[in-house]
């Protein structure tokens, strides 16, 4: 029998993994891995496959924690939840999940994440040893590598394109957003099914919602396809990414491909990622968030130099490079 990929796939039972990051990254796996088998069950592993898991979550129950082929590929995307138990807190059941995690790594024989910044977060909290960790920069879908030119609207606007937790840090990019007095897009389908704001880890949500609702600066249009998010992002006038703390920030990187330049917190992560073709702001001070989405709206010769630079950067995350990446793997 020949060897094959096998990569666990949790969306064919878990509808909502579709929207979120896990399913983003299996669609760019399944671009690079055509030849792929992808399923949730497990008991299709044989002693011939390379078997990848694609998006571990140390915070509940270990998928695979036993060996299921000859070749196991855990990817861990950040640990964020680790760094910031107070904006994250786990509880018991966290606890006793992050324990049987650590014994489960020793069924992996690499471990694959996003950045040097994630890498030494591995290092740190699951005491892994660094030649067990690979950095592989995730690819962007084949769609995003196309870019088309369409008109822009006549009231210019920026974009986030996100998740909603703590280390987004929403509340004082909307605050910064009112300050600039410009228009912000905010894309995900958290911000439309909202469905405990009670919940520990949705407080920032919560307040960034009541900060919101009904003002004029902010638009939800919740959930939106792979093309209408194309279209927002060659409208507007900049992104906006001002994080406490990223994995990687893929937002970035979609921005780019369409010749969108970035509004991006001034931390390591992002200066791996994004080099010096962004606009770096202190992510404190709502003053300088403001500043730089000014900036990236009225002076045009920064604007400009800026934007020469992000296809250099965009080549970094082609399917190309990502598919070349993975296969040193096998």
């Amino acid at each position: 029998m020949s060897a094959r990929v096998f990569v666990y796939d949790p969306t064919s039972s878990d509808h909502l993994s579709k929207v979120r990051g896990v399913g983003r990254y299996l669609q760019v796996l399944k671009e690079a891995l055509p030849d792929g088998y992808f399923s949730n069950d497990l008991s299709k592993a044989s002693d011939y496959d390379v078997l990848i898991n694609p998006f571990v979550n140390v915070l509940a129950n270990p998928v695979i924690s036993r060996r299921y082929a000859d070749k196991q590929i855990a990817v861990i995307h950040d640990l964020i939840p680790l760094k910031y138990p107070e904006h994250f807190p786990s509880g018991l059941r966290g606890n006793v999940s992050l324990f049987l995690n650590r014994q489960a790594l020793k069924q992996y024989d690499v471990v694959v994440t996003d950045s040097d910044a994630s890498k030494k977060d591995i290092m740190n909290l699951l005491k892994a040893p660094h030649e067990k960790i690979e950095i592989i920069f995730p690819a962007l879908p084949k769609m995003f590598v196309t870019k088309t030119n369409i008109e822009k609207p006549q009231e210019p606007y920026c974009i986030y394109v996100g998740d909603a937790t703590w280390n987004k840090n929403l509340v004082r990019m909307a605050h910064a957003v009112m300050l600039a007095d410009v228009q912000c897009v905010i894309v995900g389908n958290v911000f439309a099914s909202v469905e405990d704001l009670n919940h520990p880890w949705q407080k920032e949500l919560k307040e960034f919602l009541t900060l919101t609702k009904n003002g004029p600066h902010f638009i939800f249009p919740g959930y939106v396809s792979d093309q209408e998010l194309l279209s927002l992002y060659q409208k507007a006038f900049c992104n906006i990414l001002v994080s406490h703390n990223e994995g990687f920030g893929y937002s970035f990187f979609e921005a780019a491909s369409q010749g969108l330049p970035s509004v991006l917190s001034d931390i390591p992560v992002f200066k791996e990622t994004a080099g010096n073709s962004a606009v770096f702001v202190d992510h404190t001070d709502e003053e300088s968030i403001a500043d730089g989405i000014q900036t990236l709206m009225k002076d045009t010769k920064t604007r400009a130099q800026i934007v020469g630079k992000l296809k250099q950067r965009v080549r970094l995350v082609s399917p190309e490079v990502f598919q070349k990446n993975l296969l040193k793997l096998f």
